[in-house]
């Protein structure tokens, strides 16, 4: 299943590269400050995640989907047509094209082959949310169909596919910490909108060392860019973003104890070359004693362990 290579050849290689070596900070300047972006106070939606209110509004209003029109799911071409150049959407994608390519001298070596390879097939799919923060009700009414409809889709879209939810820019600056905690409650939103019961083989304590997130009775693998991350480049984006695999895709490129050692100890190699600081000791094997893959979803910009404020999806 998971190991560091499962966090890092998606969320290292396939959105983080846009980094650009002398100038770390050019793609977030370029995004943030385009529009004005109403802010939601953390402490409310996380009111309204815990509210019996916000649960009926979430299972009321999102419903079964039929296409990936209908969810909101976006191709690359799609994107490309569907926004201009000078929109939020489309300066955030165009970074993301950027690195994915890495097209423009002075950008990083990108340390994965699979995503690129991915983003050439277009076996990536991208849904884009009306804020910064994916723990608001309105966005989470926008995810969990589409993620429903990409998981049903997700094995023919090819072996590289991921699905990339992509935020507003945020109107102020924020710290990892608070991006973080965003994240944990659109998990929790997510759950709590999920139409299918938690899967029996995978524990419900977020600190056991076999749990793993599960949508509509699928493990998932979702971790968490940010505009805050400075120091690892492998977390930062221009703009909040969701990178989100199937687990079936970490398993299929891990599937032999010699392609794992491979792929580890390659990506660990460019990990260190890409980060401005050293690998997180949280990027352990999955089912290792000790461990818990929650401490991977999000990274501090730092070597210390993010907590997650949940300890169970379900309560």
């Amino acid at each position: 299943m998971i190991i560091a290579i499962a966090l890092v050849c998606f969320a290292v290689g396939f959105l983080a590269a846009i980094v650009i070596a002398g100038n770390p900070t050019r793609s977030r300047k370029d995004v943030v400050g385009l529009s004005d972006w109403l802010q939601v106070v953390r402490s409310d939606v996380s009111s309204n995640i815990n509210s019996n209110c916000w649960k009926q509004q979430l299972s009321t209003r999102v419903i079964p989907v039929a296409n990936e029109e209908d969810a909101g799911l976006l191709s690359k071409e799609q994107v490309e047509t569907s926004y201009s150049k000078d929109s939020w959407q489309g300066l955030a994608y165009q970074d993301f094209k950027t690195a994915i390519m890495a097209r423009e001298s002075g950008l990083k070596t990108f340390p994965c082959i699979y995503a690129t390879m991915g983003y050439r097939a277009d076996e990536h799919r991208y849904v884009f949310l009306k804020s910064d923060n994916p723990a608001e009700p309105q966005n989470i009414r926008l995810i969990a169909p589409a993620l429903r409809a990409y998981l049903s889709m997700s094995q023919s879209l090819g072996p590289n596919t991921s699905l990339v939810i992509v935020c507003a820019p945020s109107e102020k600056e924020k710290t990892v910490e608070e991006y973080n905690n965003s994240f944990w409650d659109m998990l929790r939103g997510l759950r709590i909108s999920d139409p299918q019961p938690w899967p029996k083989d995978v524990p419900e304590s977020v600190e056991s060392e076999k749990w793993t997130f599960c949508y509509n009775g699928e493990p998932v693998f979702p971790v968490m860019l940010t505009p805050a991350h400075m120091q690892r480049w492998s977390r930062h984006m221009s703009v909040p973003i969701i990178a989100l695999q199937p687990k079936w895709v970490l398993d299929r490129l891990l599937s032999t104890p010699e392609k794992r050692e491979a792929a580890t100890g390659k990506v660990r190699k460019l990990l260190k070359e890409y980060d401005q600081i050293d690998i997180s000791p949280d990027l352990t094997s999955y089912g290792q004693p000790g461990t818990s893959e929650a401490r991977q979803l999000c990274l501090l910009d730092e070597n210390e362990s993010a907590s997650c404020p949940y300890s169970n999806f379900d309560r």
